[in-house]
């Protein structure tokens, strides 16, 4: 069976395939000391990869979906803590 979640912004369901996590840095020259105090911009996110009814993947920010069902059972249905 599927894990199906729902993207909250746009409210459509797509199947969960998996998840995993991105990290980005980036450096930019300072204007008066060059790369001895470069600007460093860095940040990580957690991904999830999905899939729509016609087959098409994408990856959404993790903290953008909610979990709907788990192999046919409505979330709230599960012995969960």
């Amino acid at each position: 069976m599927a894990t199906i979640v729902r993207h909250n912004a746009t409210g459509k369901n797509y199947c969960l395939l998996g998840t995993g996590f991105g990290a980005y840095q980036s450096k930019k020259p300072n204007m008066f000391l060059g790369n001895w105090m470069a600007d460093v911009d860095e940040g990580q996110f957690a991904m999830a990869c999905v899939c729509d009814s016609k087959g098409r993947v994408s990856w959404v920010q993790a903290e953008d979906i909610t979990v709907v069902s788990i192999d046919g059972k409505d979330i709230s249905s599960l012995p969960l803590a």
